[in-house]
């Protein structure tokens, strides 16, 4: 009876006051790695199973109002290739592609990446058109040669969350400047305060480094916080292949790797493993933060999965700590970014 008195006092005094509480505006967006839809892959998908690589991860990716991943295959229809047969480093997934990506409920991709023109300017026209047909935003490439690339802005409960998307460098010279955005220092506080007059919170999909490494390089870090120093709320890496550490600087959270998610190198131990991320974001008042950062461990490959032997699971996320300058914890079974303030830093 005494708890009813003063949820109803409460409400009286609000009244009074002509006050009305607003609830928080929630909404989740889940990250993950390097998808390649390409080479055996995209084999099974000419054969017409679209759930091949997404199967057993799908409901888990349903569960998130937003699932972005970085696209590392054009979807193009290249007579049933999907891997040049001379060179391994060059492949492509079929147009169907993007209806697997559809059904897996993934919302946005980066095609900014060294695998974003590897058929050339037809294959990445088709690329665009087959993902927006399916109804998938795409970041990071253009099909016109432009000198500003468009950002993507979504949506979802009355929070907008604007994308960014650049790569460090391409696998091979060519027609694609203009089509690629490629990552200028120079230009990145255009673009991030371009984006922020529409968005209320910025996410920036940053593929370079080096592959088959713990830690990323000097050139990464300073990058990562050019675009921080930007205000990008959120820097996401990709292209190691390995998942790297998790950084705050200032504001800013730093994902310098999530690994691979849908791709198939089993010669190593950690490139069979990624990283995946759900952000809690949160309107209080008329700012949007985090809050709240779970981390999922994901056995990458032909067919990723969240099924993972508690040995395996320990195994992962002891390295994730080590190599993580931000505090990685566990609590009720669940891994967790330890979340800064907006003020924490403010106030040092």
């Amino acid at each position: 009876m005494q708890v009813l008195t003063t949820v109803l006092v409460c409400m009286c005094v609000s009244t009074m006051l002509g006050q009305k509480v607003a609830p928080e505006a929630r909404t989740t967006i889940a990250a993950f790695g390097d998808v390649n839809l390409g080479r055996s892959v995209g084999q099974e998908l000419l054969k017409g199973d679209i759930g091949y690589p997404f199967r057993y991860v799908k409901d888990s990716l349903a569960k998130s109002d937003i699932v972005f991943v970085n696209l590392e295959s054009q979807l193009t229809e290249q007579n049933g290739e999907t891997q040049n047969p001379k060179y391994n480093l060059i492949f492509c997934g079929p147009p169907v592609g993007a209806a697997s990506l559809k059904g897996a409920h993934v919302t946005i991709v980066s095609t900014a990446n060294n695998h974003a023109y590897d058929y050339g300017r037809r294959a990445l026209r088709e690329t665009l058109v087959n993902l927006d047909s399916a109804g998938i935003a795409s970041v990071g490439t253009s099909i016109d040669s432009v000198e500003t690339f468009v950002p993507v802005v979504l949506e979802h409960s009355g929070i907008r969350i604007g994308f960014l998307a650049y790569t460090q460098f391409m696998n091979f010279k060519g027609t694609w400047k203009g089509h690629v955005a490629l990552f200028d220092e120079h230009r990145i506080a255009q673009d991030v305060a371009a984006l922020r007059a529409k968005a209320d919170f910025i996410i920036v999909s940053y593929h370079g480094g080096s592959e088959y490494v713990d830690r990323p390089p000097g050139t990464v870090k300073h990058d990562f916080k050019v675009i921080a120093d930007a205000g990008a709320d959120v820097v996401v890496g990709h292209h190691p292949h390995y998942v790297q550490g998790i950084e705050w600087y200032q504001n800013t959270l730093f994902f310098y790797s999530l690994g691979n998610f849908v791709f198939y190198q089993p010669q190593l131990e950690w490139t069979q493993m990624g990283l995946g991320v759900q952000l809690m974001l949160v309107r209080s008042d008329s700012a949007v933060t985090i809050g709240q950062a779970q981390l999922m461990a994901v056995r990458a490959g032909l067919q990723p999965s969240f099924v993972l032997s508690a040995t395996e699971e320990r195994a992962f996320f002891q390295r994730l700590v080590k190599l993580s300058s931000s505090q990685v914890y566990q609590n009720n079974g669940s891994w967790f970014v330890q979340i800064r303030k907006r003020d924490e830093y403010n106030e040092r």
